[in-house]
């Protein structure tokens, strides 16, 4: 599906969820599962693609860290939609693996659905390990909630953990994106996080990926304005 379709899709699905009202970044309330398993309801303001904004709730689990835990499979199908649909329109699919958020913030997980592609990188197959990272920048609103976006490309000669994190305004708001591997991969992905400042101001990005064999980071800049 285009992105416009699953952006009507999602919508009409979190009706009554729209306004035009001011919002702080997140509101949170705790629910349980049919199992009695408590869990974290959390909804902030996203892109509706049309110019306006929408408040999107994700399932989150605490991980007795402080963290919150996004897993794809757990929510509800109005927020996979809006998964889908945010993902669509940078013509990647949703990624499978474990997110994490810290902070009052929220984010997402993005792969491309040509991440195994050869040749896809520009690099030969089973060439040396190496990772791209590119942090957010560019010029962002005062007191409204809005989303930063970070790049990644890798190819891993094994197996294992991938670990990516973006974070805006020196970490106040990150979110980080957990793959596991069981043979050598190739990827091409994004994550992305809210965030809001209040005052205008330079903000500092960051985004920072590792593989089981080598880390890649990059800093960025943002101005509020």
């Amino acid at each position: 599906m285009k992105v416009k379709a699953l952006a009507c899709a999602c919508l009409v699905a979190l009706q009554g969820h729209a306004s035009a009202e001011e919002h702080p970044l997140s509101g949170d309330r705790i629910e349980q599962d049919p199992g009695g398993i408590s869990y974290v309801v959390r909804s902030t303001e996203w892109s509706d693609f049309d110019g306006g904004t929408v408040r999107v709730e994700q399932r989150l689990s605490p991980d007795g860290s402080g963290r919150l835990i996004y897993r794809y499979d757990e929510q509800t199908e109005a927020t996979k939609l809006y998964h889908q649909a945010f993902c669509d329109s940078m013509d990647m699919v949703p990624s499978l693996g474990e997110g994490s958020v810290d902070g009052q913030g929220a984010g997402w997980g993005c792969s491309s659905a040509a991440t195994d592609a050869l040749g896809t990188f520009g690099h030969p197959p089973g060439s040396a390990d190496w990772v791209t990272a590119t942090a957010p920048n560019g010029r962002v609103p005062v007191g409204v909630s809005y989303h930063s976006s970070g790049q990644m490309r890798m190819e891993s000669s094994v197996g294992g953990r991938r670990q990516a994190t973006i974070g805006v305004d020196n970490g106040r708001c990150s979110f980080t994106d957990i793959k596991h591997y069981g043979a050598p991969f190739r990827e091409s992905s994004a994550i992305a996080v809210t965030c809001i400042v209040n005052d205008p101001r330079f903000v500092s990005t960051s985004m920072d990926v590792c593989t089981p064999t080598l880390c890649g980071s990059d800093r960025g800049t943002q101005f509020a304005e």
